[in-house]
This record gives structure tokens, sequence and C-alpha cells, in this order.
């Protein structure tokens, strides 16, 4: 019997890996440079984890490592909490990042809310059926997705289409603390990330 465990992380995604070409012009020649810039991270985190042989294709697109930190804070998070959250099985892996979004709560910062983006070697179509219960199908930004809750969590999910199979975007917030419902704004949220996510 398969494991099938999101958990209370917000699992899911994003590189930006952008290429620009700079053209030389000499009387002579022509010369043209193309260069790839790197994705603007302040934070470094260690890599991600050993994943075992499986028969799902291991999960390349690491979010902890692509993800740039525009994205994180157009999606309304904190790029300098910056951490890994990994889940890796025997028969499926997600490979990804937590962040947390920070507030003024009388008179002190804290986090009060929270989004782990990861990359998931899990289908979309594997996701419906396991969560048929509040699976509802969506867009997002053109890409196939499903958001879908749980009623144990506290938080709400976002899984669209994507680089290795699907993007897994798991956000939450503190109630107690704030009056931001990240449940409210999950497909902003998810459209900040998949801005930054290669197809």
């Amino acid at each position: 019997m398969k494991r099938f465990c999101v958990a209370a992380l917000a699992v899911g995604v994003g590189i930006v890996l952008g290429g620009c070409t700079a053209t030389t012009d000499s009387p002579d020649t022509t010369a043209s440079v193309t260069t790839s810039s790197a994705p603007s991270i302040a934070v470094q985190v260690s890599g991600a984890p050993t994943q075992p042989s499986q028969e799902k294709p291991a999960v390349e697109y690491d979010p902890c490592a692509a993800l740039d930190d525009t994205a994180v804070s157009q999606a309304g998070f904190d790029p300098q909490t910056r951490a890994r959250a990994d889940l890796v099985f025997d028969d499926y892996a997600f490979i990804g990042c937590e962040f947390d979004r920070k507030e003024q709560v009388r008179g002190q910062t804290l986090a009060v809310g929270s989004m782990t983006v990861s990359s998931t070697n899990v289908g979309l179509d594997e996701f419906r059926q396991r969560e048929s219960a509040t699976a509802q199908t969506i867009q997002v930004s053109g890409r196939d997705a499903i958001t879908y809750s749980r009623p144990a969590d506290e938080g709400c999910f976002v899984v669209m289409t994507g680089p290795d199979a699907t993007i897994n975007i798991h956000v939450s917030s503190s109630l107690a603390l704030t009056s931001w419902n990240a449940c409210d704004h999950r497909v902003q949220i998810a459209e900040a990330i998949e801005a930054a996510v290669p197809k």
C-alpha cells in the first residue's frame, strides 16, 4: 500500500533562469554571446536530499535553489526565512522550501503565516483522486491546477502542473495573530509563484 503524505508543510516551486543575448558589431564581424543569469537568492540553504530509485522519475527542480526572492516577496512572504522542507519516500518525493509571512503584532515582528513550495513527481490526476473530497479544478495563469483543503489542516493547497509533474503550494496563517487569511489569497499566491517556475 502506498503512503501519500503532504503533512502540514507548504510543499511546491520556482525558478527564474533567464537568458539574454548581447550583440557586438564591428566593421568585419558580428559576435553573439548568450549568458544565463542565476536566480537572486539572499539566503542559501543546503542541497536537496538524495532520492531513492523508484518507479517515478526523480524530482529535478528544486525551489530552494531556483525560486527567486522576488517571486517569494510578490507572493507576500519573506525570502529571508527560506528553509528546506523536503519529503522523500520510497515511491515519491516532494523537494521544496518553506517561507514565513511576517507582520507587526503588538509591537513585535512575528511569523503569522507560511508558504511551502515543492516540486513533486506526483501527478495532478493522482492529487485529484486522493483529495477528491475537497478538490476543485482551477487554472493558474494557464496551467491546469486544483485547490484543496483538509479539515485537520489550518491551511490549504494549490497544485499545478510543473517541470517534474506538479508544483504543490501549501499556505497557512495563524488567525490568532492576523486578520490575513492565507486561503483567501491562495490563487494570487500561486500566480506569483507560477510566474517564476519553468513549464
